[in-house]
């Protein structure tokens, strides 16, 4: 089947436009030169980083709810500390309701929102990037490319993996910069190899 995208990766702000798809990398992931990925809006202060994160309190469709636009719908969330202070934050993807859930999938975009922890255990959006998750159509025979956001202490990595004969693994992982309090890009590769013979690559 012929992959419906044709997309080299590029290392843009996270507030910026980034392809819909990209080209299965065909190397071993390679660190990429920092770049802007996201300024927050009303950043809070980043707390000392021996303090203990405090524990997330349940969320509640109220909590999210406001996010989310007319249309869409929550596709995964993930908690973690985005911003190194004690507040627990939030990584969400979203799609829309009229998606193509099939394998063949689509080019639909699918935002993906960074909310920041609030004292008062509600969320502030900091960043929205409709295009850092690829579509449901970009995995090729294999699907829905889309495997998951894994955040670490202030870094946070937007997960791939597609391909038919050929697979391949696409990770971008920015970090939060305290100076000035956004996201860079901190690194963002890949891997290939053919599903007969996974030493093949």
């Amino acid at each position: 089947m012929k992959n419906k995208c044709a997309y080299p990766v590029q290392a843009v702000l996270l507030l910026a436009a980034l392809n819909a798809c990209q080209n299965p990398p065909k190397n071993k992931a390679e660190a990429a030169a920092p770049t802007a990925a996201a300024a927050p809006t009303s950043p809070t202060p980043a707390a000392p980083t021996s303090e203990k994160v405090l524990p997330a309190t349940p969320d509640s469709v109220q909590q999210l709810a406001p996010f989310i636009p007319a249309g869409y719908e929550l596709l995964d969330a993930t908690s973690g500390n985005l911003n190194l202070d004690v507040l627990p934050d939030k990584v969400l993807v979203l799609q829309r309701k009229d998606a193509d859930t099939t394998t063949m999938g689509d080019t639909l975009n699918r935002p993906l929102l960074l909310l920041l922890g609030q004292p008062n255990h509600r969320y502030q959006l900091a960043a929205r990037n409709d295009r850092a998750v690829m579509c449901s159509g970009c995995g090729g025979m294999m699907g829905d490319p889309y495997q998951g956001i894994t955040i670490k202490r202030g870094f946070f990595s937007v997960e791939h993996y597609g391909g038919s004969g050929w697979r391949w693994t696409h990770i971008s992982t920015f970090k939060y910069a305290p100076t000035d309090r956004q996201w860079y890009l901190h690194r963002e590769g890949g891997d290939s190899f053919h599903a007969a013979d996974p030493r093949q690559s």
